[in-house]
């Protein structure tokens, strides 16, 4: 009686440690896999990213090409201007539009060297090695208090996901100082704010998501603010 007991126990005791062994590898085989999905997922990205940067520098050349004969034909025209009195008024219009072309692209191209900066960077960031959550060197999102909207003072930005004292401080130096102006506010003009009048620390920021979250505070829209805050919240885990 003895000896079956024993049997039957050394039985019972290989074959949970054959499971546990079975367990261990079925989990080891389905994190490589995910491992090898989220390597691959990175590739696409570094490669999306580098062919937008050679299309922004295909367009900032191609501008570049544009001023050089702008700026030539500026001058040839004034050239004109000075030998020909009969003509002076319509050339002198003529030079004036072309430097108004000329300030135009001007800032369409500091706006194109700006995202290719943008770009190279994430594309940086991208290279880097992975941490538990994602990119390693982009820290946790700062906490929140608990929503409640009998307790928030209005237009305050902080109330804002993403929005400390400090980049409060920055949007109202720039004149947007209650949550309407904030919601009527491009992502893209909220990030060169952050990197001009910021600096360097505060291109970790993304502002994609302030202008609908102030949007939802300033039309009173609590219970889609709150869902929102908690999809945010849970993107930052």
């Amino acid at each position: 009686m003895a000896e079956r007991f024993t049997a039957d126990l050394l039985f019972i005791l290989f074959v949970l440690l054959i499971a546990a062994l079975l367990g261990f590898l079925i989990g080891w085989f389905l994190a490589k896999g995910r491992g090898k999905k989220r390597i691959a997922e990175l590739e696409a990205e570094i490669e999306d990213l580098k062919s937008k940067i050679r299309r922004l520098e295909d367009d900032k050349n191609a501008l570049d090409v544009k001023l050089r004969q702008l700026d030539d034909e500026k001058n040839s025209l004034a050239a004109k201007i000075s030998g020909m009195e009969e003509d002076e008024r319509a050339l002198r219009a003529e030079a004036r539009k072309m430097d108004d072309d000329i300030a135009s692209l001007r800032l369409t191209i500091d706006r194109l060297e700006k995202e290719i900066a943008m770009l190279k960077e994430q594309l940086d960031q991208a290279i880097k090695p992975q941490g538990v959550h994602g990119i390693a060197d982009i820290p946790p999102a700062a906490a929140k208090p608990e929503f409640s909207p009998e307790n928030i003072k209005p237009d305050d930005l902080k109330v804002v996901n993403g929005i400390g004292p400090k980049i409060a401080q920055l949007l109202i130096n720039r004149g947007i100082t209650t949550w309407k102006a904030l919601s009527e506010t491009s992502p893209n003009y909220l990030s060169d704010i952050l990197h001009e009048d910021g600096g360097e620390r505060f291109r970790i920021h993304n502002p994609e998501s302030w202008p609908h979250q102030a949007l939802l505070l300033h039309e009173g829209r609590w219970d889609e603010f709150r869902e929102m805050l908690e999809k945010l919240e849970g993107d930052n885990i």
